[in-house]
């Protein structure tokens, strides 16, 4: 029997989560909030059940450095609304909880009325366990900017949050979307950089495509804190413009279950560790995810729509 040595440290080792929030307490946006009730639910949850919450720089770190982060848990607030000044503020400062905040730089410099003030940002700030962070100025779907309009964007928002003092390490992804050419060009400018794929946290975490798992008002933390890193290596995607003709990868697992935005799920076995599906599937949306799955394991790649991306 052939044993994959190079996963085995996967199996090892504990994973952590950073869970992402965005409104609170705002019932016109249901696929994005979630009430102070539930939110508190949650918090109780981790407590009782010996959870520590943590910034998420440190579990990062923690995980680099091979610590077991099983019980660690850190928290993102995207798009910094206002519902989360008014409604979810005070119940992370009453389970003294951190957090990092990451602003959507326009709405709150041209005073756009769901986001918050410069003023309530610097409250919010205050707080001992509050880190603010980057999410873009304009918060605009970067891969369809060329590659200086995503510079002038990113650097318009560094300009005004570091003129205020906040000392910017940090980028989340507007609506969670990125290519190898958006990667490139925000490395530089970034020690810490996350998406929206689901996913644990462990040692081998690439600080610059940091996964984060959203929490809203139907969701049940406490299967979402038994999400694991999959373990699947080598994933190649053979696509011709927006379809996909073929996905292979290499895997210690029989059968996967594998899903496409538009395509569903699907049961796949694989032959001597090897994954190879011909979905010949065309991409219906701009945004799409390939997601692979056995039981509580999973791993998420971001596909985009070639057809609606800019190249330069």
């Amino acid at each position: 029997m052939r044993i994959f040595f190079f996963l085995l440290p996967l199996l090892l080792f504990g994973e952590g989560h950073i869970f992402l929030y965005h409104r609170f307490a705002d019932d016109r946006h249901p696929s994005t909030n979630i009430s102070t009730k539930v939110l508190e639910q949650q918090f109780k949850y981790l407590k009782s059940h010996g959870y520590k919450v943590v910034n998420s720089k440190t579990l990062l770190q923690k995980a680099r450095n091979g610590e077991n982060v099983d019980k660690l848990v850190a928290f993102h607030i995207d798009d910094s609304f206002k519902s989360f000044y008014k409604n979810g503020f005070k119940i992370f400062k009453k389970y003294h909880y951190p957090f990092t905040l990451f602003v959507y730089v326009e709405g709150t410099d041209k005073h756009f009325g769901d986001f918050m003030s410069w003023r309530e940002l610097r409250e919010i700030a205050k707080y001992d366990k509050a880190d603010i962070q980057c999410h873009s100025y304009a918060h605009p779907h970067l891969p369809k900017l060329s590659t200086l309009q995503v510079i002038a964007d990113t650097q318009k928002a560094l300009e005004l949050l570091r003129a205020r003092a906040y000392k910017i390490d940090s980028y989340a992804y507007p609506y969670g979307e990125y290519d190898a050419r958006i990667k490139k060009i925000l490395a530089p400018l970034f020690t810490y950089i996350y998406n929206q794929n689901a996913g644990g946290i462990d040692k081998n975490v690439d600080f610059q495509d940091v996964n984060r798992i959203a929490l809203t008002h139907n969701a049940n933390i406490a299967k979402k804190l038994q999400i694991k890193n999959l373990n699947i290596q080598n994933i190649h995607i053979k696509r011709t413009k927006d379809t996909i003709k073929e996905i292979r990868a290499i895997t210690p697992y029989k059968q996967i279950e594998v899903y496409i935005t538009g395509w569903g799920w699907r049961w796949i076995k694989t032959k001597n560790h090897i994954l190879c599906i011909k979905p010949n599937f065309t991409l219906r949306k701009f945004r799409n995810r390939i997601v692979f799955r056995v039981g509580d394991r999973i791993k998420t790649i971001l596909v985009l729509q070639k057809s609606k991306q800019t190249a330069y």
